[in-house]
C-alpha cells in the first residue's frame, strides 16, 4: 500500500479502535499483505477485502495530507533489538485512537478482521488466539495443555530453558536434551531418546532469541512423529516462534505442530503486550482431559 492508503486504513477502518490490536490490524494490512491469499479456511472477509481495494481508487485525497507532527518527528528503521522492535508510526498512530467497549461489537470486527491474516502467518487452519499476557504467559498455557505427565524439553539457550522451568513449575516431569548455546539439535538425538517411552509432549525453540540459532523444527517434528509410531505414544509438539514466526518460514499445518505461539514485540513488530498461540485439534483435545 502506498502511504495514503496506509493513512485510509488507519483512519477509516480503526476509527474508535483500541491499542495493541488496532495496530496489529494495521500492522497486518501494511506488511502482510500478501498472506491474505495464503488463509485457505476460513476466506478472507469480500467486504473485508472490498474495503481495502476501494482505499487503492477511491480516496486520492489521502495522497495530499500534510504529514502530522508524529510523522515528522518519528524516525524509522535504525532500531535493531531482537524484541522489542522498532514499530512503524503508522502502527504507533493506530494505538491513538479513542478507547471501544472491549465486549462491543468493534472489539469483535477487530479479532475478526485479525484473523484469516494471523492463520496465513502462522500457515494454519486453526485460529489463532490472541492473549494479553507475554509470551510467557502462552507457554504456561502450552504446558499446562499440552503437558500430561513428563516432557523433554530440548534446551540451548535462555529462553529454551525458561520453557523447560515451566514444565517443572507446572508440576509436570520433564527431562531435559541441552545443548551448548549456539548449537542446534539434533533430530536423531531427539528420536532416539523420544523412543525410550514415556514422554507425551517436547517442547522447543524455533528461534532461540538468546543465540539466533533456528533449529530444524520440521525435522524434530519428523522425529516426533516417528517415534510416535514406534512406541503408540501420543506426543505433542510445544514450539517457541517467538522470534521466528514471521520472521522465518514457520508451517504450522504442514509440519505438524500441535502448539505454536510468538509475541507481538519481535518479528510482527507491534508493541508489546499481546501474544499469539494456534493450538492443533489434538492439543485441544488433550486440554480437555486435564485439570488447569
Amino acid at each position: 500500500m502506498a502511504g495514503a492508503e496506509r493513512r485510509f486504513v488507519q483512519e477509516v477502518f480503526f476509527s474508535g479502535a483500541c491499542s495493541s490490536l488496532c495496530a496489529l490490524r494495521v500492522m497486518l494490512l501494511l506488511f502482510y499483505p500478501a498472506s491474505l491469499r495464503l488463509c485457505v479456511r476460513p476466506a478472507v472477509p469480500r467486504a473485508f477485502l472490498l474495503r481495502i481495494a476501494a482505499s487503492r481508487s477511491t480516496f486520492p485525497a489521502f495522497a495530499s495530507r500534510t504529514p502530522s507532527l508524529h510523522e515528522r518527528m518519528t524516525a524509522f528503521g535504525r532500531f535493531f533489538l531482537p524484541g522489542p522492535t522498532e514499530v512503524h508510526p503508522d502502527v504507533l498512530a493506530a494505538m491513538m485512537q479513542p478507547m471501544i467497549g472491549h465486549r462491543g461489537s468493534g472489539m469483535s470486527a477487530i479479532l475478526a478482521g485479525c484473523d484469516p491474516v494471523l492463520r496465513a502467518i502462522f500457515r494454519t487452519e486453526r485460529p489463532v488466539y490472541v492473549a494479553s499476557s507475554s509470551a510467557t504467559g502462552l507457554m504456561e498455557g502450552a504446558v499446562r495443555n499440552g503437558v500430561r505427565r513428563r516432557a523433554l524439553s530440548l534446551v540451548n539457550g535462555a529462553f529454551s530453558e525458561r520453557f523447560r522451568d515451566l514444565v517443572a513449575d507446572c508440576g509436570r516431569k520433564v527431562e531435559t536434551y541441552e545443548v551448548e548455546w549456539g548449537q542446534a539439535h539434533d533430530p536423531a538425538e531427539v528420536h532416539r531418546r523420544l523412543r525410550a517411552g514415556g514422554f507425551d509432549a517436547v517442547t522447543v525453540a524455533h528461534s532461540e532469541t538468546s543465540t539466533g540459532v533456528l533449529n530444524p523444527v520440521r525435522e524434530i517434528a519428523e522425529a516426533v512423529r516417528a517415534a510416535e509410531r514406534e512406541t503408540g505414544d501420543e506426543i505433542l509438539l510445544l514450539v517457541d516462534g517467538v522470534t521466528s514466526v514471521a520472521g522465518a518460514l514457520v508451517e504450522m499445518d504442514a509440519w505438524g505442530l500441535d502448539f505454536l505461539l510468538t509475541g507481538s514485540q519481535k518479528a510482527l513488530a507491534l508493541p508489546p503486550g499481546l501474544a499469539f498461540g494456534a493450538a492443533s485439534e489434538r492439543m485441544m483435545a488433550r486440554a480437555e482431559t486435564l485439570p488447569g
